[in-house]
């Protein structure tokens, strides 16, 4: 007699399940691409608000308050743009404001700028505006920007006024060099309307609206800055600006910290006791390196220009009194 063979399959088994699980793969990507165009779909760019100056091949959109000087001058972070300091400006009423969107985000010129292009534009721009020794307010990667400012330009700086700032030991990890990568590549001209059809807006939103519970935890997303976040800087041409600067910004960090104890500056550093992004041990570095400098704990997360605007106001009056 022969041997029992084991019960296998029959074709049409074999055929019945391969639809099935076919079948869920199509379910699952028609239920991506429909969740791409509900609840991922980005909105679209709001009014523009303030005025453009050109300076050489970049535009600036720039959001100025005419007012007493020295001016202040307000440098968003990574990413962002200039509404970031609505709450903050008008605690400063009667003073001269100026807040822009740097390059690279919100209505300023789109794609990557090198960190050097910024610093070389805040030249040119506080020229064309005809300011003088302004104090300058940098958030997150803005204080950076602040910080890298005033040690090439000490003659043109009253004041910093750092507010969560991206400096004191601070690194980008491997997670984040990836996710810029990432970007850059769904930014391919082969790859990004393919992908924005299917399935790219959904990853941006939930990207950015994961990224926002983050710096505002421990408190509540502020609704109008997620709006902006999802308007303004999950288009392609600020994503692009973002992968650029996140790739840059170790080499950037390290040169920053290098020179600290030499920015004469006077400075007052805020930082947030329970941020997420750019924890308390670096703000600390930060106010115990620069020679003049002194630091205000307060409590939350990262967004302190939404969270505590009269501490960034008071801290900013600070700076205007110092001789």
């Amino acid at each position: 007699m022969q041997p029992a063979c084991p019960l296998s399959p029959s074709p049409s088994v074999r055929t019945i399940v391969k639809r099935i699980v076919l079948g869920i793969l199509l379910a699952l990507a028609a239920l991506v691409v429909i969740l791409n165009w509900t609840w991922g779909r980005l909105p679209g760019e709001p009014e523009r608000t303030g005025r453009l100056i050109r300076l050489g091949e970049t535009t600036v959109r720039v959001i100025e308050h005419p007012g007493k000087d020295p001016a202040v001058v307000l440098i968003h972070g990574l990413p962002g743009t200039a509404q970031d300091f609505d709450d903050v400006t008008p605690l400063l009423r009667g003073r001269h404001t100026i807040a822009f969107d740097r390059p690279g985000f919100g209505y300023s010129s789109g794609g990557y700028h090198p960190f050097g292009e910024q610093l070389t534009m805040l030249d040119e721009l506080l020229a064309a505006l005809h300011v003088q020794r302004p104090v300058v307010v940098g958030h997150s990667y803005g204080g950076t920007l602040a910080l890298a400012y005033a040690e090439r330009r000490p003659q043109n700086v009253r004041g910093l006024v750092l507010v969560d700032a991206a400096a004191g030991g601070e690194h980008t990890g491997a997670f984040e060099r990836a996710q810029a990568s990432f970007i850059q590549f769904l930014s391919w001209p082969v790859v990004q309307p393919i992908a924005d059809v299917t399935f790219s807006q959904l990853v941006r939103t939930a990207s950015a609206k994961q990224g926002d519970a983050q710096a505002f935890d421990p408190g509540d997303v502020d609704p109008t800055h997620e709006q902006r976040l999802l308007a303004h800087n999950m288009r392609h041409e600020d994503l692009d600006a973002y992968a650029g600067e996140e790739h840059e910004a170790n080499d950037v960090f390290k040169r920053v910290d290098a020179r600290l104890a030499t920015i004469d500056a006077p400075a007052v550093v805020i930082q947030g006791a329970g941020d997420k992004l750019i924890t308390p041990d670096h703000g600390r570095k930060i106010a115990a390196t620069l020679p003049h400098a002194r630091l205000v704990m307060v409590s939350g997360g990262h967004m302190a220009p939404y969270v505590h605007p009269a501490v960034v106001a008071a801290a900013t009056r600070d700076m205007l009194a110092e001789r």
